[in-house]
């Protein structure tokens, strides 16, 4: 059977002494302050990332160094994202589908300008044209606001970053509501990776109750995936093979 140690190094390049919590899970904003609504569980984490995983990219549009002087993001909405990626660790888990590693990036308030509050799903889009993880994995911008709606995503996502054709990473408004902002990330991501909308108010892809504006209804409640979705997600090109 596979050893931490050894899950460690393949997954996430780990070796020698690490943090479970910090490079292990990949949470960057854990400290005293921080509590997990979902315990953390180094078995599960275990399971999945020795599973089919993907990586993600996380960009905070706004985010000074060390949440220093003009800084839009709080350490606070940090912590929510990464109660928000649990969450989706453990939807995904249906699939079954891993997250094995975070990248995190931020784009300073001067450098962010405008893309710290998103118009609409055009501007969402130029985001991702300007800027992108230099990385293998799901790029993940958070904003503070969108005009249009909670998030927007591709269905099925371009693999190269570079691409011309729509957005090259999901975008997500940084909501007060923590219980619906943890189903939204887990909801944006999964159209990255294959998943349309209009599936029904009780699955993570939500319904479109008015076509075709292409907005998906979703709540804390929109938290099934079945067995189509699961060979899609499983099949998309950022998906890592099993170690």
């Amino acid at each position: 059977m596979a050893s931490l140690k050894s899950i460690a190094l393949a997954a996430n390049g780990l070796n020698g002494g690490f943090s479970m919590v910090r490079h292990f899970f990949g949470y960057k904003y854990y400290d005293s302050a921080q509590t997990f609504i979902d315990p953390l569980s180094l078995r599960r984490q275990l399971q999945r990332a020795k599973g089919k995983s993907i990586h993600l990219s996380i960009t905070l549009v706004g985010k000074n160094a060390n949440f220093g002087g003009t800084s839009v993001v709080t350490r606070t909405q940090a912590r929510n994202i990464q109660l928000a990626i649990q969450r989706t660790r453990d939807l995904y888990a249906q699939a079954p589908l891993g997250i094995r590693k975070l990248y995190w990036s931020r784009i300073s308030v001067a450098d962010a300008g405008s893309y710290i509050n998103i118009t609409d799903s055009s501007e969402a889009e130029d985001l991702t044209d300007d800027w992108n993880g230099d990385n293998d994995g799901i790029d993940t911008f958070f904003v503070q606001s969108i005009g249009d709606a909670a998030g927007w995503s591709n269905s099925d996502g371009p693999c190269n970053k570079d691409s011309i054709c729509g957005r090259t990473g999901a975008v997500i408004e940084m909501r007060t509501d923590l219980d619906f902002f943890r189903i939204l990330v887990a909801h944006e991501v999964g159209h990255y990776l294959g998943l349309p909308g209009g599936v029904g108010t009780g699955n993570l892809m939500g319904a479109d109750v008015n076509p075709p504006d292409g907005i998906d209804e979703i709540g804390t409640g929109s938290t099934a995936i079945n067995s189509s979705q699961a060979s899609t997600m499983r099949s998309g090109c950022y998906v890592k093979n099993a170690l």
